[in-house]
């Protein structure tokens, strides 16, 4: 008996060791994101972990409202002081609530209870408190004149700062007065012709709060016309188009490749479509202003190359075929791998299936049965 109750407490002591080695051997991993991020804004997530230097994993984004869906993921590696940060693009969020969550290796590196395996924040769109009233295409050597309204802002002053094509910092952070309105004014000395992208904000509760991004293209105005002869004017690059299906779960891609120049892109009407592009050297630009009876158009000055688009339906519910018709280009198809330059997952379409091993199946059963009736 003595025997026993011994080889119990010693039982006990082992499954006691057992669990606290196997509690010690759990991971710990924090994730420190805003409640609140302003779409357009380029969010840095990040935290600390107990994982191994090193070590990385995939932390994926979903959107819990206004829908459910996941959306893209991204790779997260531990560094040497057990820190470790993501970007998050923004534009193509809509305002809404999204969900971070950590993939985790149950097996080989689990983790505590205490861990961050999920963050949740809010999305808040402030694109709408500003009116650009400055032209997206300018003509001049050396200034970027950006003019407008934000009546929201009243006279407390706008945060601006311009950038390159290259995200090189040309001008700012710096406030420029608002009047009493909202209406602001600053003509910003540039380096010569391209495209530039300025970045608004204002200040509150002691920090500066994103609003949006907006992009000019700057157009060199040429020779006079009195030193030289006016050159014949080049013929116009052909018209394209292509379509695709769309809807707010499943948008279509297009790649375009354009011809140097200006380049016009529009969309089908019928539905009200949303539109982003970017060239994929900078953040997306978002096309937004008419609804279903007129179509969406925009305009951009290209050195030649890829273009790539993004089309929505407006309403979370709507689907329909969009095309797409672009001036001055060589061609355009839609593209599903376009989707990574909006921080979309790329879309995988399923292989159709052949009917043939069903037929065999079939086939096969049937000689089965007939065997076993002349049985």
């Amino acid at each position: 008996m003595i025997w026993y109750l011994n080889m119990k407490k010693v039982a006990c002591l082992l499954g006691l060791i057992l669990l606290c080695s196997g509690a010690a051997s759990a991971y710990e991993i924090k994730c420190s994101c805003p409640d609140e991020v302003y779409r357009g804004d380029i969010v840095t997530i990040g935290g600390t972990s107990t994982l191994p230097p090193g070590y990385s994993t995939w932390i994926q984004l979903y959107e819990v409202q206004p829908m459910s869906r996941e959306l893209t993921s991204q790779a997260l590696v531990i560094q040497q002081d057990g820190t470790w940060s993501i970007q998050l693009q923004t534009l193509s969020l809509e305002e809404g609530t999204y969900k971070f969550e950590i993939v985790e290796d149950v097996m080989d590196y689990p983790l505590s209870s205490g861990s961050d395996r999920t963050t949740m924040f809010k999305v808040i769109d402030r694109s709408g408190e500003i009116t650009i009233l400055s032209p997206s295409t300018q003509t001049s050597r050396d200034t970027l004149s950006i003019y407008g309204r934000a009546p929201d802002i009243g006279p407390a002053g706008l945060q601006i700062e311009v950038t390159d094509s290259r995200g090189t910092v040309i001008y700012g952070p710096l406030y420029i007065r608002t009047d009493a309105d909202g209406y602001f004014s600053k003509d910003v000395p540039v380096p010569g012709p391209g495209r530039y992208y300025t970045e608004f904000s204002d200040f509150r509760n002691n920090e500066a709060r994103f609003i949006t991004c907006v992009s000019f293209t700057l157009e060199d105005p040429g020779t006079s016309a009195e030193s030289t002869p006016t050159p014949t004017a080049p013929a116009p690059g052909q018209t394209v188009s292509a379509s695709a299906t769309a809807t707010r779960d499943a948008p279509a891609y297009f790649i375009v490749d354009t011809l140097p120049g200006r380049v016009e892109v529009t969309t089908s009407t019928g539905t009200d479509w949303r539109i982003y592009h970017t060239d994929g050297t900078a953040s997306a630009t978002r096309i937004d202003d008419t609804g279903s009876t007129a179509p969406e158009v925009f305009t951009v000055t290209s050195p030649g190359g890829m273009l790539y688009l993004k089309v929505e339906p407006v309403r979370a519910g709507d689907e329909g075929t969009v095309t797409v018709t672009v001036e001055n280009a060589k061609s355009v198809a839609s593209g599903p791998a376009a989707a990574s330059y909006f921080g979309d997952v790329i879309p995988v379409s399923e292989p159709t299936e052949s009917p043939f091993p069903l037929v065999m199946l079939i086939f096969a059963l049937l000689v089965i049965g007939c065997a076993g009736i002349r049985k």
